[in-house]
């Protein structure tokens, strides 16, 4: 933890004025100071004093008193000051600077208030400490103070636990109490005993306490010892003043005399531990400590009266530019938006570390933990920590202002901002903003209490034909199923209703109350809820309709617009849809007052409600609002309004029947003084008003009024239920009533009811009557049947005439089987078409014509079009032929198929050939087949089978039911009518079938389609394949088609044919061709003779030269020996052949022995040798001399040495030896006579001819006779050459002592003993070869290791160079240092060979440095990858740039081979140490940047790719600044140029992705299209598609997507000739032609699979127009940037800028509009960087 000091907000005094309190409020905006002199100053968070009052005294008087204490109640709103003058006082400050401050309350006591403490949990208590021992609690509601617990001992300090739950007080005496408030059982008890009175207490994570005798002791909340931290040792460190805690309790700050300790918990060991001790000189005793409830600052009262504010943090971090997160522990972490200035505190309430902290929208942070995630929302500052176990995948939405919603593993969890759970989860797939609705108390609902409900909603696809609605508080939930995909709903403000649209464009609303569904609108191409209401706006084609009232759906307002409804705003009571109209965007206002009603509905402001209809034009739409707040004032028992409505529609009667309730109900009121909606007059008539007589009825009979009741019902003309009220209620007049109504019943020929009356008195005779004279024999007879009445009998009879006369006859007849008069009765069924009782009754009484009542009611059916039903029936009659009639028309053809199957073969065939017809039409061919046979006609089915192509079962089925020769015909037959119609396929399988392949061959043979007969030909004549081919190439021939008569020639392996054929028809290029191709270069060869014998040498060289075959046809003339046509040939067309052809001439003339015409070619063609080695090798050497005299003198020699070997092999060396000599190879003869091993003669010769060789031969002698056993000793060697020496022979004498030789003397020392005196006998007697013999010892010495001797030796004949290279290979670098001595260029080399050894050693880069050679030392780092030590050593030495440029590009280019976080290390290394800038470096930023740009997807996603791209392109930035100040024309290459736009632009989208500027995003995307060779076409493509579909143009979108789709498909196939450019023909700003990638930037499949899926979707809608449009209809839209334009780009979009938008800054232009869209979101210059405001 870190402690950095901020200000002094008050300057310490020369003396003492101590700070005696200070506190910070518990929202961090006031900080309370409070010194010796009384008077309270305050602070805003940022140290400035805003305010400032003095406390008041307890008494009137002088102000004797000290604070002691001070504290900020939880609200901050109010200030407890503890004085020492027995008072606790309670300051009410206001919630602005300077607002009066108040006493709210005051707690005398009888003794000094000591301290103080307000629970964080319990606003309306607070703790005070007394001198006297007493811990009080005082009550800010009673204004009474209590005690909570007492002691014997001084109350010396107290504080409250972070969660407010509990109090730890500390007394003189060093008893340490705690108080928790919410347990009963842990009342205040001891906990502990410190060793001193504790001055310094504060509870965090554990209790600390802290005194006089300079320990720190830090206790659990049990009083156990968790750690003692001992200073007693320590000379400066006195007693401990004060202490203060962070508010996640994780650190404590102990105050001191100059200093103040810092301690904090270990989060792994859970431990205390001191973190540092910071010493202030002169800042004497701590006295007061604070700690701001953010935790980010501290501070420090001094005894002096100095205030110190203090940084509190463990890290800072800028979070893109425009957060600053500081981290003031290890759980907390403040989060500041740096333009605002607004801060949140981002707490783990559980103490977990936070590991990673994200701000999305640059509103919403979330921070991880390892069991836990948090929420924050900057504009609300709630925060909520939920339990989470996420792997980092999940996707976080913030499109609700309320909720974050997060999507992890196929499930969404919604998350309330403020609130630490869960508000809900559910399993969906479908996360797009478009289909998924959040509404969370956006408008409560009111409960029938009055009070406000919680309303909280999701609305979501189950799947993508399902929707389900959930109530996130009740966690019901709603299903509504869908025939069409979902692709958008949203719910309304209060979560009651739902729009929604499928993918057909039809727009439908659900009712979450009713659950009803209505269709509203279909091609709807735009829909939204206004804000803050139920209207809707949707557009259909050029029709914008909007919805004022959504209960009456078909009630809907029409505008005509011509264009594309962009968005809804509402400002200053004003309602418009922006529209875009093309050039310009239209307003299209809406009726405030409608929209105004419906808010005042939601609200139940009905009164409001009233007031907004009152000045609209009664209308269809204004009447439904009229109804519509008629039934809701209702509901509400506002019954004044409701009669107000009724008057607006026209509805009198129910107008004043409201006006009576209302009436009725203030009397109530007036009179009773009870609410009038309980009067149970009031409640009844609103019963009936909605037609509920019986709650009415019940209301009334409830209160005794019956004679009340009855009149209701009279009045309503419902005497029957007047009756039934008198009657229950034993009313007096019941029975006249009851007489009465009977009466009025007959009077007014109302029989029916009168009969009923009867029926109901039981008087059943009359009751008959009656229904019979009022026409109603049914009920007549149905009163006879249910009371069983069969007497009298004539009655009977006359209720059966009356039924016949009725037509009534099924009932008719029931009556006459009552009378058993059977025969009647069956009549009456059958005429009254009762067939089902007819023949129930037939089948008791008369079976034998059960069958006739079948069939006539299966005819009767039939009349009724009831045909199915009637074909049972038939069936049960056995009439068939009617049942498959009725089958077949009821087009139950499967039942009739079992039918026909039924009966026989003969009446079967015509009803099969009609079901086979019904079969094939349905293509149910196998029943159709089966049909086809049954009637006897297979040949149909034949031809059925024929023309859908089923060959084999065509074939199958004619052999089966026709003789071979109907079936050849017939195919034969067919095969014609099919060849006729030029159906060749078809026919050629009919043919074939049949087994006619000739004719089939012959059939593509008369049509001229030689590639189908000769594909038949090879199919099934393969035999013939050959003489087919030959046949039709001769054809061809005779036709002249020469081309397709060579194909065939070819294909017969007739090549030849076609090269005589083209040969015969002159045509020699073709002739060529065929040969070259076919024959290769040998025919090709023939074919030039031939060219040449038609055409001449001069002509003939004319195609040869053509075709490249001079050199073939010259070659072919030799080989064939035509050596005149070949000179002849070459002299013409190619001189420089002619001595090859002259050479090849003379070989072919020494083949056939003609020597001298040999010679005379060989000479022309300039090879006399070859004449030379003709001649030696016939053993002319007469002639050979000869030659070699006139043509090439230098072969003499070479002749001598051939004569001289053959005069060798034949033994005779002397003339040998003297040819040799001749030809001045004395070398040669020496090898020649020590083979023959003559060592006399060679020695002989070696003296004479060979002297420096004579030493070589003397110990070739010696070998020799040591191999015979004579020799080889040192002794033999030194008798030897002493020899030579006595005779002065000193050469001779020398050679003998170098013969010595390690092959012949094994003893080191004795070959150096022998060599050192060759080289004394040189020093002495042959100083001119003192050099040679000292050189040649010193090379025998190093072969045998004796390096340092042969150095000396070297170095005493002047060759110092030679001796100290010998020490330096050697590595003897102490010997060369000794040699080196005096020499500087000698020392130099050591230097440089000492280094290049010291690079190869692991520990030398540290002695190169020391030796001043950093390059080398930095080279070898390099090449080990030791980079870190690279860098430091560089730093260390303050090396160039240029020399450290060398290698970060080396870094760089080892970086860009990894990994992508290897490549963006090496963006960061050049963003840290910049690169060179030459053009030698342009492939390589090339190579970086399409790296970086080119990434896929996935990769992408694994990185932090803006950060990235932002960073590179600050690279290129600073690099092209570079090279710009060192060009002379201060321009920048091409290349160059584009690689920084391409960067620039793809920087320019992210940052207006991240900003929300979605046509600037757009437009960006768009200008990364042209540049294919940095941005990989399907990664751009893709790229740009997505974010116009986000920007909303669709038709763009679609273009884009769709050329990615052709994209993905090619680098499938690795081949792109296929892919079509029409649609971007016309955009000529766009390269189209770049090369394929090798990977896709889609990697994963399902991606990739639904961009297909969204263009497929988007192709069928018409109102896409799917093409770009025209160039001058551009300006100003999306396309304007496919075309090439002369006008400057927009440095933030990359699009044409016009001079009506142009805004020139900072060496760049750019669109004014968008340049000040991105400042005001990022106040940055996008170009520079450089802090910037807009400019208007």
């Amino acid at each position: 933890m870190q402690l950095q000091h901020l200000q002094t907000i008050t300057q310490p005094n020369e003396g003492i004025q101590k700070v005696t309190a200070l506190c910070w409020a518990p929202n961090g905006r006031r900080l309370a100071v409070c010194t010796t002199d009384r008077v309270v100053l305050m602070f805003d968070e940022e140290g400035v004093r805003k305010d400032k009052f003095s406390t008041k005294p307890a008494d009137k008087g002088p102000k004797n008193y000290v604070v002691r204490q001070m504290m900020f109640s939880p609200q901050s709103d109010k200030l407890a000051i503890a004085q020492t003058d027995n008072m606790v006082f309670v300051y009410k400050l206001g919630s602005d600077w300077g607002d009066k401050k108040s006493i709210c309350n005051k707690y005398p006591s009888s003794s000094p208030a000591t301290c103080l403490a307000w629970p964080m949990k319990r606003p309306n208590e607070i703790l005070y400490g007394l001198a006297e021992g007493k811990v009080k609690l005082g009550q800010l509601k009673t204004h009474k103070p209590s005690t909570l617990y007492q002691t014997d001992s001084y109350v010396t300090a107290m504080c409250c636990n972070p969660r407010g739950s509990a109090v730890v007080s500390a007394h003189l005496d060093g008893s340490i109490y705690t108080y928790w408030f919410e347990s009963g059982e842990r009342g205040a008890h001891v906990i502990a005993r410190h060793s001193t009175a504790p001055f310094a207490l504060a509870w965090g994570g554990s209790i600390v306490v802290a005194g006089n005798d300079r320990q720190i002791t830090f206790y659990d909340e049990d009083g156990g010892e968790e750690g003692t931290f001992d200073h007693s040792n320590d000379s400066n460190c006195r007693e401990f003043t004060a202490a203060a805690a962070n508010p996640t309790g994780d650190a404590v700050v102990l105050g001191n005399f100059d200093r103040f300790y810092v301690y904090a918990r270990n989060k792994d060991t859970m431990g205390w531990e001191e973190k540092s001790i910071t010493k202030v000189e002169n800042m004497y005793s701590v006295t007061a400590l604070g700690w701001k409830s953010d935790g980010g600052k501290l501070a420090v009262g001094t005894l002096c009266g100095a205030v110190d504010i203090y940084d509190v943090c463990l890290k800072r971090t800028m979070y893109k530019g425009g957060f600053e997160m500081t981290y003031v522990s290890h759980s907390q972490v403040i989060v500041r938006h740096i333009d605002s200035n607004t801060k949140i505190v981002v707490r783990s309430q559980y103490g977990l570390e936070i590991s990673k902290t994200n701000i999305y929208m640059n509103r919403f942070v979330v921070a991880n933990t390892s069991k836990t995630l948090l929420l924050a929302d900057l504009e609300t500052l709630k925060v909520s920590e939920i339990e989470w176990h996420g792997d980092g995948t999940e996707k976080f939405i913030f499109d609700n202002p309320f909720a974050c919603v997060i999507y992890f593993a196929g499930e969404i969890s919604i998350v309330e901002y403020g609130v630490n759970e869960f508000l809900g989860s559910v399993r969906t797939s479908h996360i797009s903003s478009h289909v998924l609705s959040l509404r969370i108390n956006e408008r409560r609902s009111l409960s029938k209490t009055g009070s406000c409900e919680d309303n909280k909603k999701i609305a979501y696809l189950l799947d993508a034909q399902t929707i389900c609605i959930k109530d996130l508080v009740t966690h019901s939930s709603a299903t509504i199923y869908h025939d069409i995909k979902v692709d958008w709903l949203e719910l309304n403000g209060r979560a009651n209703m739902l729009l929604f649209r499928d993918k057909k464009r039809l727009l439908h609303l659900y009712n979450t109350e009713t659950q009803a569904k209505n269709q509203l609108l279909n091609f709807c191409t735009y829909v939204q809820w206004v804000p803050q209401s139920d209207v809707v706006v949707a557009q259909n084609r050029n029709n914008l309709c909007v919805w004022y009232n959504i209960n009456a759906p078909d009630q809907i307002t029409l505008h005509t617009i011509k264009g594309d409804i962009e968005e809804i705003e509402r400002v200053d009571g004003r309602t418009e849809v922006i529209v875009d109209e093309g050039m310009e965007q239209a307003v299209y206002p809406l009726d405030g007052a409608l929209i105004e009603f419906g808010s005042a509905i939601d609200d139940h402001d009905f009164l409001h409600a009233m007031e907004v209809l009152e000045n609209l034009e009664m209308s269809s739409e204004a009447e439904a609002m009229w109804l519509q707040l008629s039934q809701m004032s209702l509901m509400e028992n506002e019954f004044r309004i409701a009669q107000r409505c009724q008057a607006a529609v026209g509805n009198v009667a129910l107008g004043r029947y409201l006006g009576n309730i209302n009436s009725i109900k203030e009397s109530a009121e007036e009179e009773l003084g009870v609410s009038g909606t309980d009067h149970y007059k009031v409640r009844s008539m609103i019963s009936l008003m909605s037609k509920d007589l019986k709650e009415a009825e019940d209301e009334m009979l409830a209160q005794g009024k019956v004679d009340d009741c009855i009149e209701m019902y009279q009045k309503l003309f419902k005497y029957d239920e007047a009756i039934r009220v008198a009657e229950n209620a034993k009313h007096p007049e019941a029975i006249e009533m009851r007489q009465a109504y009977f009466q009025y019943l007959l009077d007014s020929n109302q029989e029916e009811q009168a009969a009923a009356l009867k029926e109901q008195e039981c008087d059943f005779d009359q009751a008959i009557k009656l229904y019979l004279k009022g026409g109603m024999p049914a009920k007549a007879a149905q009163v006879i049947m249910d009371n069983n009445i069969m007497q009298p009998v004539h009655q009977l009879e006359s209720v059966v005439s009356a039924l016949t006369r009725a037509g009534m006859h099924d009932l008719a007849g029931d009556f006459y089987e009552i009378l058993n008069d059977l025969q009647k009765a069956l009549d009456s069924y059958i005429r009254g078409y009762a067939f089902r009782k007819a023949v129930d009754l037939a089948r008791r009484s008369f079976p034998g014509m059960v069958v006739e009542l079948q069939e006539q009611w299966g005819d009767y059916l039939v009349s009724q079009k009831q045909i199915d039903m009637a074909i049972n029936h038939y069936i049960e009659a056995k009439v068939f032929h009617k049942a498959i009639e009725a089958a077949l028309n009821a087009r139950q053809y499967s039942r009739a198929l079992q039918l026909v199957d039924a009966i026989d073969s003969e009446s079967a065939k015509p009803y099969y050939k009609q079901l086979a017809r019904y079969y094939e039409d349905s293509a149910q061919y196998e029943l159709a087949e089966r049909c086809y046979v049954s009637a006897d006609q297979p040949q149909f089915a034949v031809e059925m089978h024929t023309r859908l192509g089923h060959w084999e079962l065509a074939h199958k089925l004619a052999m089966g039911y026709m003789n071979e020769g109907e079936v050849g015909l017939l195919y034969i037959n067919q095969a014609q009518k099919l060849e006729a119609e030029g159906r060749y396929k078809e026919a050629e399988k009919m043919y074939l079938t049949v087994k006619e392949k000739d004719l089939a061959i012959n059939m593509y043979k008369k049509n001229r389609r030689f590639d189908d007969m000769i594909r038949l030909v090879q199919e099934q004549r393969v035999d013939l394949l050959k003489e087919t081919h030959q046949f039709l190439a001769q054809t061809l021939e005779v036709e002249g088609s020469l081309r397709e008569a060579e194909h065939h020639y070819v294909e017969a392996q007739e090549w030849h044919s076609a090269v005589n054929m083209y040969r015969s028809n002159e045509l020699w290029d073709d002739a060529i061709r065929v040969a070259k191709f076919y024959g290769g270069i040998n025919a090709c060869k023939r074919v030039t003779i031939a060219l040449l014998m038609a055409v001449g040498v001069s002509e003939g060289s004319k195609y040869l030269i053509k075709h490249g075959l001079i050199e073939a046809a010259i070659e072919h003339a030799t080989e064939n020996g035509a050596f005149d046509m070949a000179f002849e040939l070459a002299n013409h067309s190619l001189p420089k052949k002619l001595p090859e052809i002259h050479l090849k001439h003379a070989l072919f003339l020494e083949d056939e022995e003609q020597y001298q015409l040999a010679e005379e070619e060989f000479v022309k063609a300039n090879k006399p040798k070859e004449a030379i080695d003709m001649y030696v090798h016939q053993q002319d050497w007469a002639s050979a001399i000869r030659v070699a005299e006139n043509y090439d003198p230098a072969a003499i020699s070479d002749v001598y040495v051939a004569h001289a070997r053959v005069q060798a092999d034949a033994g005779d060396f002397k003339g040998a030896e003297e040819l040799y000599i001749s030809a001045a190879r004395p070398e040669l003869a020496l090898v020649m006579l020590q083979e023959a091993e003559l060592w006399q003669d060679a020695l002989r010769l070696a003296q004479m001819h060979l002297p420096h060789r004579v030493a070589e031969v003397n110990m070739a002698y010696q070998s020799a006779q040591a191999r015979s056993g004579k020799g080889g000793s040192k002794k033999d060697f030194i008798a030897t050459a002493r020899g030579w020496e006595q005779s002065k022979q000193w050469a001779q004498a020398i050679d003998a002592y170098l013969a010595a030789r390690k092959e012949v003397i094994d003893n080191v020392e004795d070959l150096e003993d022998l060599w050192d005196r060759a080289i004394e006998l040189a020093r002495n007697h042959l100083p001119n070869k003192h050099v040679e013999i000292a050189t040649e010892v010193s090379r025998r010495l190093i072969a045998l290791g004796r390096e340092e001797t042969a150095a000396d030796i070297l170095f005493e004949i002047g060759r110092q160079d030679e001796a100290l290279t010998v020490c330096l290979t050697a590595k003897k670098f102490e010997k060369a240092k000794a040699l080196s001595q005096g020499n500087a260029a000698l020392k130099r080399r050591l230097d440089e060979a000492y280094q290049g050894h010291l690079v190869l050693q692991e520990d030398g880069t540290g002695e190169l440095v020391e030796l001043g050679r950093t390059d080398v030392a930095l080279d070898v780092l390099a090449k080990r990858g030791d980079w870190d030590r690279l860098w430091e050593v560089a730093s260390k030495e303050k090396l160039s740039h240029a020399t450290v440029a060398k290698y970060v590009m080396m870094r760089c280019s080892q970086l860009l081979r990894g990994n992508a976080a290897k490549q963006d290390e090496a963006v960061s290394l050049l963003l840290n140490r910049p690169g060179l800038a030459g053009d030698s470096n342009i492939p390589f930023y090339h190579e970086l940047v399409s790296t970086i740009l080119s990434r896929s997807y996935g990769t992408e996603q694994s990185v932090d790719q803006a950060e990235t791209v932002s960073n590179l392109r600050e690279v290129l930035f600073r690099l092209a600044k570079q090279y710009r100040g060192h060009a002379v024309d201060k321009q920048l290459p091409q290349d160059l140029e584009e690689l920084l736009m391409a960067t620039h632009y793809q920087h320019m989208f992210f940052l207006c992705t991240e900003h929300g500027l979605v046509d600037t995003a757009a437009k960006c995307s768009i200008t990364l299209l042209k540049y294919p060779d940095i941005v990989v076409p399907d990664k751009a493509f893709y790229q740009a598609g997505v974010a116009c579909r986000e920007q909303g143009n669709i038709n763009l979108a679609f273009l884009l997507l769709n050329r990615y789709v052709d994209l993905t498909e090619a680098i499938d196939t690795n081949d792109s000739s296929f892919m079509d450019n029409a649609d971007f023909q016309d955009a000529d700003a766009i390269p189209l032609n770049s090369p394929l990638p090798h990977s896709h930037y889609l990697e994963d499949e399902d991606m990739r699979e639904d961009v297909r899926t969204w263009v497929l979707s988007v192709v069928t809608d018409s109102n896409i127009e799917q093409k770009i449009p025209n160039r001058e209809k551009t300006r100003n839209t999306l396309y304007d940037g496919l075309f090439v334009s002369d006008r400057p780009t927009c440095i933030v979009s990359g699009y044409p800028v016009y001079s009506t938008d142009m805004l020139e800054i900072n060496n760049s232009v750019a669109n004014r509009k968008e340049w000040n869209a991105l400042v005001s979101k990022t106040r940055h210059c996008p170009w520079t960087g450089q802090p910037q405001n807009p400019i208007y």
